[in-house]
């Protein structure tokens, strides 16, 4: 529950108090207060919080600036209770300091993050683009918004001894992986999930801008730890208080990479976030660098080198093999469709592949998930919880108190979009996801398919508050989608209702719809829910192995969604996604994403209905192409 705002009449004055251009005796309320109140005296610092607050509203009221996006977010964590009033009036106290110190900063003194002038192009054609342009003037150069916390980062190996290793991989894998299968199972191995803890960490003390990154609106680095990402420090202290699980989820052959600058970006605003590698299709092999590894310490370097090379080249290749194979009776992956022949009943056994590799999925984010309500315990307990499952955990106590396990949300990219729908439906501890760039179809739900009671034409879709965020122009998904399973199987005599039971699925992509699939896990939500479009944005951009940071200016390529089902061929097209944010560049998708994902949790996990008005309210104008929602 949200605590009632004590905001209090405050004379105008207290404004400039807050930014230290008066005098005012308590640095922005550090100092004690003696306001009179009418229900009877208050606390120094809950009267200096008061102050804070009314202060922070007179102040952000109708404002989109930097200072005013954290300064909001800071007191929606007051008052839901999650920080203290004490900690409330500090940490305002400390965005004021950073916000007058441009060394530290980065940001021009008063300039409120960007929302002064923008600063003029410097020659070329390049700085002339219309994107650029219009960012200066839109809105966009202020909506990005680092958070108040520095991030620091733990890996952790969620081991589950209810599983084996990798069920699906035994299932759909080569003779070889299964061999390895057999001895890993052998070792004792159980199923195990690697993961990247990502949580706030104290700003105070020595503060390391890194500068050195370019990545747009750096975080603050915690001032002690070890460099462990691109803004995050590994074991850096934890900060105090209770915050929201966020499980992040890759798509296939993806891995940490995937959102781990998405992860950092969440956790600077006040979560803890868990980016993890899924052992059954992840093209990355850390799981096999977990120390308490039964296999690892059973077999030599050189042999475990080998599993871990062999485990990455079996990531990915069986699902698109296993597309020709059953819908087909093709082996390996063909890009020709000519000559194909549709097999009978190959479209159900390819969905019931999907099918089990989502249930899998599903359960690793369901251990994932108990694994940090155990560690969010008291260390006592943690090591319980966990030692009777064999494991014994030194991470115990040190996230004691801090995983808000009644608040968890979960968002994934492709494959792992439809995982997060599937996590949305089937595990109670879920209370919210945003999907990135697929839908789940009907055929593919795991545990026999969604529950649904619907009387409709559409049966029941995720039953809680839903986000989808789609490229205009994802032709990954085309390709997987409209081609492989529904065009080419067509033309080549299949069945196209074994692919896709239900009509809205089996319809040809839209310049309004341009992914079916996605739309109708849209149209299937039974609560709020909303479907974003981005323009001119294909299947990874929004993610973080799309970027690179060293090229500000770059463009991208990509092909578009073909409308016309009979076309021959594709047509390209060149954007330049970057758009200039006061002295610098700014990668728009990642900016896009970050603004929409951060209101969109701040809302559904932290109860802010100023964060539910932002997520209505964007700036990003013409480069949201479409922007549906229902109940919200």
């Amino acid at each position: 529950m949200r605590r009632e705002s004590l905001k209090r009449a405050l004379p105008v004055v207290g404004i400039f108090c807050l930014f230290g251009l008066f005098g005012c005796g308590g640095g922005g309320g550090n100092g004690p207060s003696q306001p009179s109140d009418a229900g009877g005296a208050r606390s120094a610092e809950e009267a200096s919080a008061v102050r804070a607050e009314a202060e922070v509203e007179s102040l952000c009221s109708g404002v989109r600036s930097d200072f005013c996006e954290r300064a909001l977010r800071i007191m929606d964590d007051w008052r839901s209770g999650r920080i203290t009033d004490g900690e409330f009036v500090d940490r305002i106290d400390d965005l004021r300091r950073s916000r007058e110190s441009p060394d530290e900063t980065g940001d021009e003194a008063g300039g409120g993050g960007g929302s002064g002038p923008a600063r003029e192009p410097s020659g070329g054609s390049g700085d002339e683009t219309p994107a650029r342009r219009e960012a200066e003037t839109s809105g966009i150069s202020s909506a990005y918004a680092p958070g108040p916390y520095a991030v620091g980062v733990k890996r952790n190996f969620v081991k589950d001894f209810s599983r084996p290793f990798d069920s699906w991989g035994a299932a759909y894998k080569n003779a070889a992986y299964r061999e390895l299968l057999t001895r890993i199972a052998t070792s004792g191995e159980p199923s195990t999930t690697a993961t990247n803890i990502y949580y706030p960490s104290p700003s105070g003390g020595t503060r390391v801008r890194r500068r050195e990154n370019l990545y747009p609106g750096a975080l603050w680095a915690a001032g002690s730890g070890t460099r462990g990402g691109s803004q995050s420090y590994a074991d850096a202290p934890l900060q105090r208080g209770s915050f929201p699980l966020v499980v992040m989820i890759h798509g296939l052959g993806g891995g940490f990479s995937t959102w781990s600058r998405a992860a950092e970006y969440l956790a600077s605003h006040g979560y803890i976030v868990v980016n993890l590698a899924h052992t059954s299709d992840s093209g990355s092999t850390p799981v096999f660098e977990d120390p308490n590894s039964f296999f690892a310490k059973a077999v030599s370097d050189d042999e475990l080198a080998a599993a871990a090379r062999l485990r990455a080249s079996q990531a990915s290749a069986p699902v698109f093999s296993g597309f020709f194979k059953y819908l087909y009776g093709r082996e390996g992956s063909v890009s020709d469709p000519s000559g194909l022949a549709a097999r009978t009943g190959g479209g159900l056994e390819a969905a019931q592949m999907m099918s089990s590799l989502f249930e899998q999925r599903t359960e690793d984010v369901k251990a994932v998930i108990q694994e940090m309500k155990n560690l969010g315990a008291s260390e006592s307990d943690c090591r319980s919880a966990l030692e009777r499952t064999g494991v014994r955990k030194d991470i115990c106590g040190f996230f004691e108190g801090a995983v808000d396990g009644a608040q968890v949300g979960v968002m994934g990219h492709s494959l792992g979009a439809i995982t997060s729908q599937s996590a949305l439906t089937f595990l109670p501890d879920v209370d919210t996801a945003v999907a990135f760039n697929n839908g789940l179809p009907r055929r593919w739900e795991p545990y026999d398919g969604f529950p649904s009671s619907s009387a409709n034409e559409l049966p029941d879709g995720v039953p809680k508050d839903f986000l989808i965020v789609i490229g205009s122009d994802d032709y990954f998904v085309h390709r997987v989608f409209r081609e492989i399973h529904l065009k080419w199987f067509e033309d080549a005599g299949g069945d196209v209702s074994e692919n896709y039971p239900l009509a809205v699925e089996r319809v040809w992509p839209t310049a309004d719809n341009p992914q079916p699939i996605a739309r109708a896990a849209y149209e299937r939500a039974q609560r709020a829910k909303a479907l974003i479009m981005f323009r001119d944005q294909g299947h990874d951009t929004a993610t973080d192995y799309d970027f690179n940071p060293e090229s500000p200016g770059a463009t991208r390529t990509g092909r578009r969604v073909p409308l016309d089902r009979d076309a021959t061929g594709t047509e390209s097209y060149t954007i330049d996604p970057w758009v200039r944010d006061g002295g610098g560049d700014v990668f728009l998708p990642h900016q896009m994403r970050n603004y929409f994902i951060t209101a969109w949790f701040d809302w559904q996990l932290k109860g802010s209905e100023t964060a539910r008005t932002r997520f209505l309210n964007h700036p990003f104008g013409r480069h949201v192409r479409q922007f549906l929602h229902e109940k919200i």
